[in-house]
């Protein structure tokens, strides 16, 4: 079953399986903790029963029952937020842990089809809606038992006056159930505001460099007022109708109680309904509309979990409910494990490449049948003037976008998924403009995977990066700052450089890493890494360093193959190569 079909019930079914023992102790806590106020009533109609009577006895049983379930309460309160606060983290995370790793790992391309404010936005609050929503699930045994047993004590005493309790009751749930729909879509409104206002920051955060140097930040803080006035707004909305309908609900429990006043008066002066009978329905009114309240927000709940599931369905794009619901329970131990090191299967002897297409749909750019060979051991680079096509040729083959038409083969058989094969040990991958987070230059380089204090310092050397590393004043336990805003442009890429050589991968894919690289540095990280490796690279450039190097050079031109062949041979051909080589000055 798709998660397109799967609804908030599904979700609930779900969160049974990771961990059944300690979801259905919740359960068991929760229903003992809402049923025990049926005692509430039953004590308090004692104790009034008797002072009417003048029976001590009966007096000191009843207030002694009361003390009873007040403390039975509250132990089960502290064991029940106990064992559930654990429950609700594992929930969550398992959660959030199924979505990035169906995102990170799925077949196919995985290029998120929203903006990272909404997908930020749907790993924080979407999921907890969700967590919420099975809360409420956890409550729901306990609250309808109560409803039940209290319902069944008020007819034993007067059917008629439990009539007149349960019919505001009904009124109110037939009203939450018709604005269900304003609920929703007032939620998605919510949603979409919040999205804009953190995808927003995002770009702004990306941005702050040329922010500054435009001098426009007050227009932007501007801008950033009006996103959050908008957010406002809609936040107001979403609450107001979720606190009208609550309000509703629970003023029912005033009008029940006049009712069952005005009706109760005249069997009590008859004698058929006694002090401690009207007690009992006095104390249950408003526990009883309280968890009509409940019923009704569980209708207002499954309307915005829908509204969240929509949302994870739509980052997620084809995940299935076995991807996202996955039951496998994670470690949360203080330990940190470090990911083993992938096995390498069929080491690279030659990439081949046939027909591959691409074609961006919005402006038509791209790459169309495009042939390549690329033999273990050789240095390929692509070049061609901007918007050739030569990033798109590169994501298309590692399956970053999904190719539209042609094969690629990895020693002649053929790769189903492009985008789940190329990733270390057979490939790794350098983007143009390299992605750090937010951690240490160490975590940065290993992501988690066991590495060794010399292999990093290997891999720092291959990348010419010792001196900048003497430089940082932690070392490599200096904190990198967003996106590694505290290194230049040029230590961003060669710690990226690092990251790929530290995974000993048999395919390196460089997308223009020397853009940022004075021409000695590019010249020595060349030639240290063929100095150490017999290395096999696909490398997007322009600069000479590269193209020297190159045992082919592939020539794009709007997006199609122009020529191919050694750097002499383009030059004695080529007016294309031979502007290109002029264009690009020796430093």
């Amino acid at each position: 079953m798709s998660t397109r079909q799967a609804s908030p019930l599904g979700v609930v079914r779900a969160a049974t399986r990771p961990w059944p023992g300690l979801f259905w102790l919740n359960v068991l806590l929760w229903t003992l903790f809402h049923v025990l106020p049926v005692f509430y009533g039953i004590a308090v109609g004692l104790v009034f029963d008797a002072l009417a009577a003048g029976n001590p006895d009966a007096i000191r049983e009843g207030l002694f029952l009361f003390g009873a379930v007040v403390l039975a309460r509250v132990g089960t309160f502290e064991l029940g937020v106990w064992r559930y606060s654990i429950f609700w983290h594992r929930w969550r995370l398992l959660l959030q842990r199924n979505l990035l790793m169906w995102l990170l790992t799925a077949k196919g391309s995985r290029v998120p089809p929203t903006a990272t404010g909404a997908a930020v936005s749907t790993f924080r609050e979407d999921v907890d809606e969700l967590v919420e929503y099975v809360e409420n699930w956890i409550d729901g045994g306990g609250l309808v038992a109560f409803v039940l047993v209290a319902l069944g004590v008020l007819v034993s005493i007067d059917p008629l006056l439990t009539g007149v309790v349960i019919v505001p009751m009904v009124l109110a749930a037939v009203l939450n159930r018709m604005m269900s729909d304003t609920i929703r879509s007032r939620r998605t409104t919510l949603r979409l505001a919040t999205e804009s206002v953190t995808g927003y920051l995002g770009d702004v955060f990306r941005a702050i460099m040329p922010v500054k140097a435009a001098g426009v930040e007050t227009r932007l803080l501007s801008h950033l007022e009006d996103l959050n006035e908008t957010r406002n707004d809609a936040a107001l909305r979403d609450t107001a109708i979720t606190e009208i309908l609550r309000s509703v609900v629970q003023n029912m429990a005033n009008i029940a109680t006049g009712l069952v006043l005005i009706v109760g008066a005249g069997s009590l002066r008859e004698g058929a309904l006694s002090v401690g009978a009207l007690a009992t329905f006095i104390v249950y009114i408003p526990r009883l509309t309280g968890y009509l309240a409940w019923a009704g927000d569980i209708v207002a709940q499954h309307a915005r979990t829908d509204v969240s599931l929509s949302r994870i369905r739509r980052l997620s794009v084809d995940a299935p409910d076995e991807a996202l619901l996955d039951p496998t329970p994670l470690r949360l131990d203080d330990s940190v494990d470090r990911l083993p090191r992938p096995t390498r299967a069929a080491p690279l002897e030659q990439l081949s490449v046939r027909g591959l297409t691409y074609r961006h749909t919005s402006t038509g750019g791209g790459v169309s049948d495009v042939d390549l060979d690329i033999p273990a051991g050789s240095f390929t680079v692509i070049t061609g003037r901007v918007g050739a096509g030569k990033t798109t040729l590169v994501r298309a083959l590692l399956g970053l976008v999904p190719a539209e038409a042609g094969e690629t083969l990895w020693n002649g058989a053929v790769v189903a998924d492009p985008a789940a094969h190329f990733v270390p040990p057979r490939a790794a991958y350098t983007a143009q403009v390299p992605r750090l987070v937010s951690a240490s230059l160490a975590d940065n380089l290993t992501l988690g995977r066991e590495s060794g204090e010399e292999e990093v310092s290997e891999a720092i050397r291959l990348a010419v990066m010792e001196e900048d590393l003497e430089q940082l004043e932690d070392g490599l336990d200096s904190l990198v700052g967003t996106r590694g805003i505290k290194l230049s442009g040029g230590q961003v890429q060669r710690a990226a450089a690092a990251r790929m050589f530290l995974t000993e991968s048999d395919l390196l894919v460089f997308d223009d890493l020397s853009s940022a690289l004075d021409i000695h540095t590019e010249t020595e990280l060349w030639n240290r890494l063929f100095d150490a490796r017999d290395a096999t690279c696909l490398v997007v450039s322009h600069r000479k360093p590269a193209l020297r190097r190159a045992d082919q050079i592939i020539l794009l031109h709007d997006g199609v193959v122009a020529d191919r062949g050694t750097l002499d041979e383009l030059l004695d051909r080529s007016a294309e190569m031979r502007a290109l080589w002029d264009e690009e000055l020796d430093e």
